[in-house]
């Protein structure tokens, strides 16, 4: 494989566009098209999507079809879909689809005990889900707080899940424990029961420190509280099922998912069982089936109307071609506050690659940092950039259209404020209408100044009817297919996180010299400065 991902033709091709796009800007795209809004904007199960205030073109949308060819998209799809080892390095293959679609869109599998596994996966998660409600109906204290102990996409997503289906009136709460520090674990016990407290552990492997930490904390905690057999009553829920078992979990409270279920997408597994507790698998399976809606559209749709590839696309000129580092995501609707930390994960561990897939360095700009916030909270905060900063920013808006509560005059006001900012983005404030319309208020030419906005900032639209279960679920998978397709544009493996465990690595050789355990000695590859911080937090340990 050649170590040239980009051909000259299309990067040239590429760089040509950008030109005339940064000269010309979007509003000139909207003056040469009349069409414009209709033929950039689509509507794919129940999700609308306006790309026309981006710098997408025919042109530029012809070029990536010619890239697409280049380098086999279509086969490279079919082979996330049909079970291939798309995860080289790892050598398995990324089956989070098959977990919403047992019939894996009619697509014939390389190996037809996958098919196999996920079923007996989604099987057990309905018995156990059974089990578990049954065994809860029963208590004479009832359930009032999940405490579910994991981290990152052992977490995030059914933080996601959770967050945004939950009943208004829900009276049950689920904490969500994954950072090692302790304040709002301590924080989080302090206001919990044993008798009426749910702990589920959730780790692929079962050894991830930070999750082993907290359950052991937990189980202390437990103890000191005078409950009796403490982890004996939590519920695990992983892919290894012995080393559940070597740490204490009991035999009928684990729940076993795929091996090959990566963890930022198992959000669609047994993974999200304490959401699914108050949600109900009835909801659960909605959000199933509007996954596995998104991933028919990106499975059978061509790139030119696949809003999974087109979105893609956009990511990657932005990022190779027009300068732009990071993309900000905004979303109108407090329910998907966690969101953004979702896509921080989802695309920056998948995409966040220095390496192609022959392991030749990467010849190009392969993931954009992703931030964001919540409307309108960030209109008082990050939006100075956005309108004014010298650094190009391509944004995203998510707007719900209706809301889960009574206020519909909240819900007008939120509304017209997220259209409003992509107008305002794209139109920008002159110096001439700055004089008129400030021409009564006798300002001076500075203050005239610091209010002209260049506009001609790119952002793209995301408009969902309502936020449910089936919306929800086709909006993460849309995300899911966008970060598969810019690691298929960047060519390198989106489905492992070798980067994630060198700081692991290293944090097992600092605790040692931290507490003066032993006769450890710095490692060599401890640099100075680390060496000088671990002896000042020594120091300061002891005052």
């Amino acid at each position: 494989m050649s170590s040239q991902s980009i051909p000259d033709q299309i990067r040239n091709s590429l760089s040509k566009l950008a030109t005339r796009d940064n000269q010309q800007g979007i509003r000139s795209l909207f003056e040469q098209d009349d069409l414009r809004v209709d033929k950039f904007t689509f509507d794919v199960e129940g999700i609308y999507v306006d790309f026309s205030k981006s710098h997408l073109s025919d042109e530029l949308l012809d070029v990536y079809l010619q890239f697409a060819r280049h380098i086999d998209f279509t086969d490279k799809r079919h082979r996330l879909f049909s079970g291939e080892m798309v995860n080289s390095t790892e050598q398995r293959p990324a089956l989070h689809t098959l977990l919403r679609d047992a019939d894996n869109q009619q697509i014939e599998m390389s190996n037809t005990t996958l098919l196999q596994q996920a079923a007996l996966a989604k099987a057990q998660l309905n018995q156990r889900f059974d089990e578990i409600q049954s065994r809860l109906s029963k208590r004479s204290t009832p359930i009032t707080d999940i405490i579910h102990v994991g981290i990152g996409g052992s977490s995030l997503g059914t933080q996601v899940l959770f967050e945004a289906l939950t009943g208004v009136d829900e009276h049950r709460k689920i904490h969500f424990i994954g950072n090692v520090d302790a304040h709002k674990l301590v924080a989080v016990l302090a206001n919990c029961h044993p008798e009426s407290t749910l702990v589920i552990g959730v780790s692929k492997t079962f050894t991830t420190a930070e999750t082993l930490q907290n359950l052991q904390t937990i189980a202390d905690w437990w103890v000191q509280q005078g409950g009796i057999d403490p982890i004996g009553n939590f519920i695990g829920v992983t892919a290894n099922h012995a080393n559940a078992i070597d740490f204490g979990i009991n035999q009928e409270n684990i729940m076993v998912f795929p091996e090959w279920v990566g963890g930022r997408y198992s959000v669609w597994s047994s993974v999200s069982l304490s959401a699914i507790l108050l949600l109900g698998m009835e909801c659960f399976d909605e959000f199933l089936s509007g996954a596995a809606a998104m991933d028919k559209h990106f499975y059978q749709t061509q790139e030119s109307q696949n809003i999974c590839f087109i979105a893609a696309a956009l990511d990657h000129y932005y990022a190779n071609f027009m300068g732009a580092g990071s993309r900000a995501i905004f979303a109108y609707d407090d329910r998907l506050r966690s969101l953004v930390s979702y896509l921080q994960q989802l695309e920056m561990e998948s995409n966040g690659k220095d390496r192609q897939f022959d392991g030749s360095p990467a010849d190009q700009q392969t993931a954009s940092v992703i931030w964001g916030g919540v409307g309108t909270d960030v209109q008082h905060s990050v939006f100075q950039l956005m309108h004014q900063g010298t650094s190009p920013v391509p944004s995203e808006f998510i707007l719900v259209c209706s809301p889960n509560h009574h206020l519909q005059d909240h819900q007008d006001e939120l509304l017209a404020n997220g259209v409003a900012q992509t107008a305002a983005l794209l139109s920008g404030q002159s110096l001439a209408t700055t004089r008129k319309l400030y021409q009564d208020e006798n300002l001076s030419e500075l203050v005239l100044q610091s209010k002209v906005f260049s506009g001609n900032r790119a952002s793209s639209t995301v408009l969902l009817e309502k936020l449910d279960a089936y919306s929800l679920g086709a909006l993460l998978a849309f995300y899911e297919h966008r970060t598969f397709c810019g690691g298929v544009l960047a060519n390198i493996n989106s489905f492992d996180q070798m980067g994630v465990e060198l700081g692991k690595r290293l944090a097992k050789q600092v605790k040692p010299l931290l507490l003066d355990e032993g006769d450890e000695q710095p490692d060599q590859s401890l640099d100075p400065s680390s060496i000088s911080l671990i002896e000042k937090l020594k120091q300061l340990r002891q005052i």
